[in-house]
């Protein structure tokens, strides 16, 4: 892949590739993709897109044409939505038919993906607060740590308001109705109500006893609420009277659909991800070594098919109900052994292009950024993601035994974020999730030495061996006429 300054070009490109404007139903992006929702896709689009300067590759999965870009998708994302012009476009707009589960993925990402960064950063943050914590025990008692604490939680206690943000685009609502409605989830003044009813207080709205959930840090209750609201706020829409729709329709959709979250949404999506949280904490708690091989082992694969964003609910369901997560520990298992094939390659490789692609790659990995790897190196070159999958099933195997958790949430699993896993409570914790990626890395790497891989050259077309000899004999006559 080609690196290219011109973003605003290669988005105009890919946007022509696909049939244009008229053809693009929708377009979000994640940490590396700009996701495209197309009308029908033309002839040959995925391999043109794929082999343009500053595409890495083309995937496509839950419903959608996924040009991979790498670190610098946010650029091209934004000159496709200033061409689109995303922000204007006619809100009712017939989308393609999906399955249930396409859509739920394509939510997830066009959900989480625009803030996943500020979670990442809060989540490193509070790995280095633990880091210092455990280097200077009484550190924890200064007022310079109770700040720097608040602060590395706030994106996750004011979670709703985020979702509320991102999911009203996604669902094409009001953002400011949107926000104002999970403003009131987390407002103190719930949270407060919500103890004094788990303390045995009986609290009714419209005479409806209710329950003691609270929303910070929660996902599917906000999520679901900036669903319902897209509907009732276009039914307002098209029922209210001109003059009247400025006013009313915040009004009644606020009324309606905080108590409606309260009542009934809440509930039952709290029950809902917690039973999904519930059902991968028993197995990764009854066959610890399985669930570590199946997620050390496979987790990429899900990557490659961009559908990695649907484990985010299951992961903070279990971080707000036990403060503490399993999966993210196993998953950072499996970004550490693709990070280490990449370099691998760059041990065994004699060439000059592979060998430069590969390091970049893997550099790029160490942040949680594996896209490059896969699609630029590993899957490239076949035996290394399957050398990397071993290694990352074996790796996750071995900090089973040592039943490692995250006890802090990452934005994005890698090296960096292994510090995570540190807890006074769990003094093996760290320790295995260290054992794990040392054996990831070591075995990965090893293997790739013995097992090597072909790297395919690829044939210059008739026109590019003209150019290049075109190129020789202008620099020839150059060196001549000095």
């Amino acid at each position: 892949m080609a690196q290219i300054r011109d973003y605003r070009k290669l988005a105009h490109d890919i946007i022509c590739e696909v049939g244009g404007k008229e053809n693009i139903v929708n377009a979000t992006r994640c940490a590396t993709r700009l996701r495209l929702v197309l009308k029908e896709e033309p002839e040959q689009a995925k391999e043109k897109v794929a082999a343009m300067a500053g595409v890495i590759t083309v995937v496509e999965n839950s419903g959608q044409f996924q040009v991979v870009i790498g670190t610098h998708v946010g650029e091209v994302y934004d000159a496709v939505a200033e061409e689109l012009h995303l922000d204007t476009e006619n809100l009712q707009v017939e989308q393609p038919k999906q399955s249930v589960m396409n859509k739920v993925i394509a939510t997830m990402s066009a959900v989480f993906a625009p803030f996943v960064y500020i979670l990442a950063a809060a989540g490193l943050l509070q790995g280095a607060l633990i880091l210092v914590n455990m280097a200077v025990p009484s550190f924890a008692g200064t007022g310079t740590y109770a700040v720097l604490s608040f602060m590395s939680w706030t994106p996750f206690t004011f979670l709703p308001i985020f979702i509320a943000i991102t999911a009203s685009k996604h669902f094409k609502c009001n953002t400011f109705i949107a926000v104002l409605c999970c403003c009131a989830l987390v407002n103190p003044d719930w949270a407060g109500m919500a103890a004094r009813i788990a303390d045995g207080e009986v609290i009714r709205f419209l005479g409806i006893k209710l329950s003691e959930t609270t929303y910070t840090s929660t996902v599917l209750p906000p999520l679901l609420l900036v669903w319902v609201l897209s509907y009732l706020e276009r039914f307002l829409e098209k029922k209210l009277p001109e003059a009247a729709k400025a006013l009313l329709t915040p009004l009644i959709c606020f009324l309606i659909m905080v108590p409606a979250t309260i009542l009934v949404i809440g509930p039952v999506s709290s029950i809902t991800a917690n039973g999904i949280a519930n059902g991968y904490n028993f197995l990764a708690n009854t066959a610890p070594a399985l669930a570590g091989a199946i997620i050390g082992g496979l987790w990429e694969v899900v990557v490659i098919f961009g559908v990695h964003w649907g484990i985010t609910p299951v992961v903070l369901a279990n971080f707000d109900m036990q403060g503490f997560d399993t999966f993210q520990a196993f998953q950072t298992i499996a970004v550490v052994a693709q990070v280490a094939a990449a370099f691998g390659v760059f041990i065994r490789s004699k060439n000059r292009e592979m060998k430069s692609v590969s390091l970049s790659a893997g550099i790029t990995g160490i942040f949680g950024i594996t896209e490059p790897t896969i699609y630029g190196v590993t899957l490239r070159l076949k035996k290394p993601f399957i050398c990397g999958c071993i290694g990352g099933a074996v790796g996750a195997v071995v900090m089973s035994f040592f039943h490692s958790a995250y006890y802090a949430y990452a934005g994005l699993p890698s090296l960096l974020t292994v510090v995570n896993s540190i807890s006074k409570d769990a003094p093996m914790s760290f320790v295995g999730e260290a054992v794990g990626c040392a054996v990831a890395i070591v075995l990965t790497i090893v293997l790739i030495q013995v097992v090597g891989f072909a790297t395919r050259k690829k044939k210059r077309s008739l026109t590019q061996k003209k150019a290049a000899q075109m190129r020789k004999f202008v620099e020839k006559k150059l060196w001549t006429a000095r």
